[in-house]
């Protein structure tokens, strides 16, 4: 049965408050660098494959872990943050200040709607999610896939409700996004067996209470 450990990217500048430009882009903070670095430090044994996202802040919390195992595959997977707002509209903003915006996405709820250029529908983020669900089980582990909050609660969400249409997936998202909380640097072991995917729980365990973050 193939084990891949689901860890979310560590504190990012938008996720610290910060003015962010395009979301390809965000860096780690001071903080997230620390968290990587214990991330890293939690595995014994090389991973087969360690996979991660092109967003900056995803490769710079997978680089610790690759360079500590220089011999693991590494793989660049689409499993990038779900971007709905279109990034050239809020170049220079922090996070609360697009808050009114996401609200109205979520308010909209329709799975087809385009922000604009660069901005990713609904639809586009749930064939996202199921093929990485249809990649991971033909994928031979154990691996690690460093990605990011809202793909991650997206996986939960497939793996506890099964195949969904996008209408029906995005009402559920929508709770799910605020129920499950998986803060910077937290992880679960995802299992993928013939049957059905099994998911554990997101776990902080190996971060000290002073470096949580959200």
């Amino acid at each position: 049965m193939p084990l891949f450990r689901l860890i979310r990217h560590g504190q990012s500048a938008s996720n610290a408050g910060h003015v962010t430009d395009y979301p390809d882009t965000i860096p780690l903070t001071d903080l997230g660098q620390r968290q990587a670095a214990l991330v890293a430090s939690c595995f014994r044994r090389a991973p087969r494959l360690v996979v991660f996202s092109s967003f900056d802040r995803a490769v710079q919390t997978a680089t610790p872990l690759c360079e500590r195992f220089p011999e693991a595959s590494v793989a660049v997977w689409p499993v990038q943050e779900f971007t709905y707002l279109a990034p050239h509209r809020y170049i220079g903003t922090t996070r609360k200040e697009r808050g009114e915006a996401v609200v109205a996405y979520w308010k909209r709820l329709d799975p087809r709607w385009r922000d604009g250029d660069g901005a990713e529908s609904f639809v586009g983020f749930w064939d996202r999610v199921e093929s990485f669900m249809e990649r991971v089980a033909r994928t031979r582990g154990p691996a690690v896939v460093f990605s990011h909050g809202q793909f991650l609660r997206g996986v939960v969400l497939r793996v506890l409700a099964g195949p969904l249409g996008a209408e029906e997936a995005m009402v559920r998202f929508r709770a799910v996004r605020q129920a499950v909380a998986w803060p910077n640097a937290a992880m679960a072991v995802l299992a993928v067996s013939p049957a059905m995917p099994l998911i554990g729980p997101v776990t902080v365990e190996h971060l000290p209470p002073e470096m949580l973050s959200t």
